[in-house]
């Protein structure tokens, strides 16, 4: 009998639990992939638990003549503050973070294009032709943001990406600059030979 009454209370907490779970997701033109909205709905509980700001992400296919700041605006029209949502447009190529007053992080650290800070547009670029880059930045760049509003709040997360997180970008790294100086080394070395071509038939 015991037994049966503790299974009923568990059942009872886990019903009540997901019944009141905030989704993450505002807006999805069915670019996010459920797998990817699940590991990103257990790092949005875990912050909004802790810290009370929701975090939430929103993935258009296109605008529709809105500006992004535009398309922010009806998205945050409902939003309880304190609040973040991180806003991409594919067809634009757009991507934003926006956020009510009372939550404060470096954003422009999140949006930068270089692989040694930025979380989101290093991935979307760096992935191969054909393949989606989409998922795996917006997951990468939601992580970074609640580690982020977390660490302001002097919180640590367990669900955190972490190390994980830098490991990814690191690879990218390396990939982008080892890019570059290959081109700087073949360039030098097309130059040299035709220098060398040109001293020969002289």
């Amino acid at each position: 009998m015991k037994r049966y009454i503790m299974g009923a209370i568990f059942s009872t907490l886990f019903l009540f639990t997901h019944i009141n779970a905030q989704s993450i997701v505002l807006e999805n033109d069915s670019i996010l992939l459920d797998k990817t909205i699940s590991e990103m709905q257990i790092i949005g509980d875990e912050l909004y638990q802790k810290t009370g700001v929701a975090l939430e992400v929103a993935a258009v296919k296109s605008l529709n003549g809105l500006t992004l700041k535009e398309k922010a605006e009806q998205l945050s029209k409902n939003l309880k503050q304190p609040y973040a949502f991180i806003l991409l447009a594919v067809d634009e190529q757009k991507v934003d973070i926006f956020t009510s007053g009372d939550v404060e992080f470096d954003k422009e650290a999140v949006l930068s294009p270089y692989p040694s800070s930025g979380s989101i547009i290093p991935i979307i670029v760096s992935v191969k032709k054909g393949s989606d880059p989409y998922n795996p930045a917006l997951f990468n760049g939601y992580a970074d943001v609640a580690e982020r509003i977390a660490k302001s709040k002097n919180i640590e997360l367990e669900n955190a990406v972490g190390n994980t997180n830098r490991i990814v970008l690191d690879v990218i790294r390396v990939f982008v600059y080892g890019s570059i100086v290959l081109v700087i080394l073949s360039g030098l070395y097309y130059k040299r030979l035709r220098k060398k071509n040109a001293n020969k038939q002289q």
